[in-house]
């Protein structure tokens, strides 16, 4: 005779997932997988307003502010898709934060603004602007996607996801090379500049080679 499985046992019998929705890990366990999700999206959530900062001149004090909020609202709306507050939230742990999608586009339109001689101030207004817009939009758009799943094939993904990173070659090849500001004070992609990025793609490249 056998004695009847938990709910979790049985999930993990039918599925690669260590613990299920309702599971309740070991304290240090849960600690090392917020480690764990903290250190893999910090970088994702910063990165995006300091390189739309840099490239358009926004002031230190300003990119300070649009950083810390990025990472406060990135953690609110974490902290409602876990809870899931009647309509608002999954119950799932979906991690919300900033979006290299629109890094491109966003320095593209900012530059051209700050050459035609809007204030970098201005700038940023109307950027957060076009973006608060484009939010209602895509919430819009998101009560659609069940009836044109059919239409968004794998090949369209694809082309979307090649877009994005080839709109952000640019970005990344200035970044290697010292960033915007580097290119200010004539420094752009000296020998200690190049140096460092190699020595950080390499760490890249080795780490994502090596099995765990």
């Amino acid at each position: 005779m056998t004695s009847p499985k938990t709910p979790h046992e049985a999930e993990s019998q039918t599925s690669d997932l260590v613990f299920g929705l309702e599971a309740r890990p070991k304290p240090w366990i849960a600690f090392l997988a917020a480690l764990q999700h903290l250190l893999a999206i910090i970088v994702p959530i910063v990165t995006p307003g300091l390189l739309i900062c840099q490239a358009l001149g926004v002031s230190t004090r300003d990119t300070n502010m649009i950083v810390s909020m990025s990472l406060v609202i990135s953690g609110i709306a974490t902290f409602v898709q876990c809870k899931r507050f009647g309509p608002f939230g999954a119950g799932l742990l979906i991690v919300q934060g900033t979006s290299f999608n629109f890094v491109g586009p966003l320095i593209a339109g900012g530059a051209l603004m700050v050459k035609q001689g809007t204030p970098v101030e201005g700038v940023m207004a109307a950027i957060f602007g076009v973006v608060i817009a484009g939010s209602f939009v895509e919430m819009g758009i998101s009560r659609v996607l069940p009836f044109v799943k059919r239409m968004i094939t794998p090949l369209v993904t694809g082309i979307v996801v090649l877009m994005i990173g080839l709109t952000l070659i640019k970005v990344g090849l200035i970044s290697m090379g010292g960033g915007f500001t580097a290119m200010g004070n004539g420094t752009f992609a000296n020998g200690e500049n190049l140096m460092l990025s190699g020595v950080v793609l390499a760490i890249i490249v080795i780490l994502n080679r090596i099995p765990l």
